[in-house]
């Protein structure tokens, strides 16, 4: 029997369910919360947000996140491919190293003032995602959609645009050189 979880907020990970296994949370917030290497499988997450948590190699195998909003959270080693769903999602100030994004649909996404070193964006439809200050580094993007992205205030990222769609993504200098690396041009 599927537990659901309404309008909650749970604080700290005392106050967190026993269970998340097929459980369904809808407008719920969690506050400074342990789920680090939870297993979340089947879990259902609509219009939920998540602030100050530590979600780090959580498993997601099945799970649905819709319009889910991460603050202040570190996602270390998470692979969001594994979810059955993931729209809409908003992520601030969080950690999102060694992510597994590739081949997802996340359109109009926003990755602000995240750090996402060695995330993987490969075959990822990220046009009009907003990376603002994030730290890129070391990130993979390799037939990747970034049609009309922003990557104004973005660092430490290299994308080749021959291997990844950039039409009307929008960069700026100095950081802008990072276009150039995978051409083989010499900057001096």
């Amino acid at each position: 029997m599927q537990q659901e979880y309404l309008d909650q907020t749970y604080t700290g990970k005392d106050s967190l369910p026993a269970i998340f296994r097929d459980a369904s949370f809808e407008g719920c917030t969690f506050i400074e919360s342990d789920f680090k290497e939870l297993d979340l499988a089947h879990a259902r997450f609509l219009n939920c947000t998540f602030k100050t948590c530590d979600l780090s190699n959580v498993n997601l195998g099945n799970a649905r996140m819709r319009d889910v909003t991460f603050e202040n959270c570190k996602l270390l080693g998470v692979v969001w491919t594994k979810l059955d769903d993931l729209t809409n999602p908003t992520f601030k100030t969080s950690i999102l190293s060694y992510g597994n994004f590739s081949g997802l649909k996340l359109k109009k996404n926003a990755f602000t003032q995240c750090i996402l070193h060695y995330a993987d964006f490969a075959q990822a439809d990220l046009s009009e995602c907003d990376f603002s200050e994030s730290d890129l580094l070391n990130a993979r993007f390799d037939e990747t959609t970034l049609l009309k992205a922003d990557f104004q205030t973005a660092f430490n990222y290299l994308i080749d645009p021959l291997r990844n769609k950039v039409r009307g993504a929008k960069f700026s200098l100095p950081e802008a050189v990072g276009l150039l690396k995978g051409l083989g041009v010499v900057i001096k």
